[in-house]
């Protein structure tokens, strides 16, 4: 490389490292605790609510979308309107009928919450604003615990048969041993013991799984092992995997050398 081209290149380098690290953002911890468990409103001490934090009986993510109602009072001695209702999560719907209370009237805030597309442990919280401005007059929180639902589909997309995986490719570095891993679960009614077709593994990789055999509506690890002082390194590499009851071009992972 010419000089000039050399210094070009470096500078073109230092130039793109500097914009990345321009562009990640410290956010002071005052601010994450502002969002989290923010400063409530004058209005806080209206609100009489009988219960702030529900904590829901476990779900399915199959389950039709359940309610959760939170009454509250007008225990001031003026009237109290609710400006709007803000949702941590979509899958929280908040909505208030009554919205303007006179001195000691009551109403109810309903949190409809749809568990579809959302497995896991998961807290939702509903922030009440009785004004305009950033402070909440209250924060309602929602505890959840929801299973997955018979469609995998979208958190393990990719079908082999008796299995499913997020993906079917990984990438390994020239001449850096590594282990790769790709995540399956059994979506059949018998265990799985995955194996590869060695006859046509290059040396240079290895495959194994964790466990070796996974139980019904069970997890498991594919652990791809690359060893760049043994040969048949490639750019592309396969590996096929056996016992799935489908063709090589259905059951191969792919093994990639950038």
């Amino acid at each position: 490389m010419r000089p000039c081209a050399l210094i070009s290149a470096i500078c073109v380098a230092a130039i793109s490292a500097a914009t990345a690290s321009a562009q990640i953002k410290i956010v002071p911890q005052d601010r994450l605790k502002a969002v989290s468990d923010p400063v409530l409103s004058a209005d806080s001490a209206a609100l009489a609510f009988g219960v702030r934090h529900i904590v829901a009986e476990p779900m399915n993510e199959d389950d039709m979308p359940k309610s959760f109602v939170f009454p509250f009072t007008n225990a001031s001695d003026a009237t109290v309107r609710i400006h709007r209702l803000v949702s941590t999560c979509s899958c929280a719907a908040a909505i208030c009928p009554v919205k303007e209370l006179q001195p000691g009237e009551s109403s109810e805030i309903t949190v409809r919450y749809n568990p579809k597309g959302h497995p896991g442990k998961f807290e939702r919280k509903v922030f009440v604003y009785t004004g305009e401005g950033n402070e909440p007059a209250a924060v309602l929180r929602l505890s959840v615990d929801v299973a997955s639902g018979a469609d995998l589909s979208a958190q393990w997309p990719v079908q082999m048969g008796p299995i499913r995986l997020r993906r079917t490719e990984v990438n390994v570095s020239k001449g850096v041993r590594s282990v790769e891993t790709l995540r399956f679960i059994n979506v059949s009614d018998a265990p799985v013991c995955l194996q590869c077709e060695t006859a046509f593994l290059p040396e240079c990789l290895s495959f194994s799984t964790e466990p070796a055999m996974v139980e019904p509506g069970k997890e498991g690890l594919i652990k791809i092992a690359y060893d760049p002082a043994k040969p048949g390194l490639k750019d592309v590499m396969k590996v096929i995997l056996k016992g799935l009851g489908l063709p090589p071009s259905k059951s191969t992972i792919t093994v990639n050398v950038p």
